[in-house]
């Protein structure tokens, strides 16, 4: 037959040949899917570095003065009173003069802000809000609400320093008018007081400067209306050692460890 004619006619070596390289291309073929899973054989998933949340400081102090306003709301309650003694700097005795608690009914943010003291990467909160409040008659009043708030870096968490109406919202006035002394009182009630706007100020190192002289200064005054010497009593004195020392203690818990401020003279 003519084929089998063509194939005895095939020269033995191309047939050899012809063999050599099916039976390599089965070979290799048999072998990829082997050599294609070592390749891809995956070792264990590594997770990516999971990063910290920023902190928003903004927020945190904003949600901390909320809270401060609801325990105003419920002081008449357990839950009221903690709320408020878990957020505030000032606590027991010594707080006295550092926060109005009006009754009110409601409340709306005018303004709000984290501004700069005068040390580097501190902060304090500042909060406005006018308040619909209620008088001791039961009448409405419009009132302007002021709440100072820092960090506490110790506990990572902010609290309120300070809250008031009236005169008292401007505090750089304050610190004026503080700062030229007051007719009818004792230089320790006038640094104390002294150091206390400046705090609320932000003015950190000078605040803390006062407050340390306050523990030592004099507690003699001339009386304003007849300019008679007098001096502050037991009590009075008491009050406001302790207050000076309730205010550097706020200090190091807002400053943490800071050589410019910590180092006490």
């Amino acid at each position: 037959m003519r084929v089998a004619s063509e194939m005895h006619s095939t020269p033995v070596g191309s047939r050899g040949v012809r063999l050599v390289i099916v039976l390599g291309a089965v070979l290799f073929m048999s072998l990829v899917p082997s050599l294609s899973a070592g390749q891809t054989k995956a070792g264990p998933k590594v997770a990516p570095a999971a990063h910290a949340p920023a902190v928003d400081d903004l927020a945190a102090a904003r949600n901390a003065t909320d809270t401060f306003l609801l325990g105003i709301k419920t002081a008449d309650l357990p839950e009221g009173k903690e709320m408020l003694r878990d957020l505030q700097w000032i606590t027991g005795e010594a707080d006295v003069g550092f926060y109005e608690r009006p009754t009110f009914t409601e409340d709306r943010t005018i303004f709000e802000k984290l501004f700069d003291t005068d040390l580097p990467g501190v902060q304090g909160y500042k909060r406005l809000l006018e308040m619909t409040a209620v008088s001791e008659a039961g009448t409405p009043l419009l009132l302007r609400y002021l709440m100072i708030a820092y960090k506490d870096r110790h506990a990572e968490k902010w609290r309120v320093l300070f809250t008031g109406t009236g005169k008292r919202i401007a505090i750089d006035d304050m610190v004026t008018w503080s700062s030229k002394g007051l007719p009818g009182s004792s230089e320790q009630f006038r640094y104390m007081y002294y150091g206390f706007w400046l705090l609320l100020a932000g003015q950190i190192k000078e605040a803390k400067q006062a407050l340390i002289t306050s523990l030592s200064a004099k507690t003699t005054y001339t009386s304003a209306i007849d300019g008679e010497p007098g001096e502050d009593d037991s009590s009075a004195t008491h009050l406001q050692l302790l207050k000076a020392r309730s205010l550097l203690s706020v200090i190091d818990s807002v400053t943490g460890y800071n050589a410019e401020v910590n180092e006490h003279p």
